[in-house]
């Protein structure tokens, strides 16, 4: 569990009146192990469980209130992990809530001080709280994804920095309040490594939500990135791979070379193309469906044509090359080579 008080619970719904949190503790476990844990993955999970046993809630409530967790990884993440499981248990247990179980039947729930809750206005809440926990699922996910862009620079950094001589200057050397917090993002990022939702997918040609937002609009959501990672996957291995050949794609995969953007780029666009046609996650209405179908072809037509003209251009150097099979052929034996005992008198025709 990650959250155990109500002033906790307060940090995320002002306005509850709950007295007890144990009443909600079987409606948290299920929202953490249903919606949270397959996002951190299980290794983060059970660590940020850990850390939470480590430190004290009331302390971790006044360092919110004061800001102080802003210098402090794992309690950032604890805090946007607890927002998540408050609002989605909110959804599961509204509804619940309004009715109360006795033994002799079912009733509705009622309060002195309250006027009861009309159903309209329960719905609106419910679709309230589930719009936030989605906001704060995609939150979480940024600041997952912010880190381990961090460490994958500071991976580089380290690496220039062996080749290079740095000397080791006090301003080289990172304070200590520094060095904790990027030793802490470090061992997230390593964790969530792990995780389906880990942002980065190198075996696909578009590996993160970011690379999708540039071709299609999903409001930079990473939980539907996430979920057109199945439709994403069916399209480069039974569509991409047929149009560009395996030899080409798995080239496309590890390229940095500047020559190979266009061809990446249309054929982002043509998986694109092929997402909107068959995917069943995103809304898109029958007209789209259709127009997405005729770019597909398209596009398909079009990137025949630019393998086609590289083919063209590279055969030249190709056919330039010289051949030494047939370099040896046209010069013969020759003699006097080390470790020949015999001489060939050269042809006189």
């Amino acid at each position: 569990m990650i959250i155990s008080t109500t002033q906790e619970l307060r940090l995320h719904i002002p306005s509850n009146a709950i007295d007890e949190i144990s009443s909600l503790q079987g409606i948290l476990d299920n929202s953490e192990k249903d919606f949270l844990r397959d996002k951190l993955g299980n290794s983060l999970y059970d660590r940020l469980c850990e850390f939470y046993l480590t430190i004290s809630p009331e302390d971790f409530y006044l360092s919110v209130c004061n800001g102080e967790h802003t210098r402090h990884p794992w309690q950032q993440l604890l805090l946007y992990a607890q927002r998540m499981v408050v609002f989605d248990a909110l959804a599961r247990f509204a509804y619940q809530q309004a009715i109360s179980i006795n033994g002799v039947g079912v009733n509705v729930a009622s309060s002195n001080d309250y006027e009861n809750v009309s159903k309209d206005l329960l719905d609106k809440g419910v679709q309230g709280y589930k719009r936030e926990a989605m906001a704060s699922l995609n939150q979480l996910l940024v600041m997952l994804e912010d880190w381990a862009k961090d460490c994958v620079k500071k991976q580089d950094s380290d690496v220039q920095k062996t080749t290079e001589s740095v000397p080791n200057t006090d301003n080289s050397v990172p304070k200590t309040d520094e060095s904790v917090q990027k030793a802490e993002v470090e061992e997230i990022t390593n964790l969530w490594k792990e995780s389906t939702y880990y942002y980065l997918h190198h075996d696909l040609l578009i590996a993160t939500c970011t690379d999708l937002q540039h071709y299609l609009d999903i409001y930079e959501s990473r939980e539907k990135f996430i979920r057109l990672l199945p439709d994403l996957h069916y399209i480069q291995e039974e569509y991409i791979a047929d149009a560009i050949g395996e030899d080409t794609l798995k080239h496309l995969l590890t390229s940095t070379d500047a020559s190979d953007e266009l061809l990446l780029r249309k054929t982002r666009r043509l998986m694109v193309a092929y997402l909107e046609e068959r995917t069943s996650v995103l809304t898109i209405d029958k007209t789209r469906r259709q127009r997405a179908h005729d770019e597909s072809i398209s596009l398909r037509a079009s990137i025949m044509r630019l393998m086609e003209k590289r083919k063209a251009e590279n055969a030249p150097a190709a056919n330039n090359t010289p051949s030494s099979t047939s370099t040896n052929e046209e010069q013969g034996y020759q003699n006097n080579q080390p470790g020949s005992k015999m001489f060939v008198s050269p042809l006189l025709y």
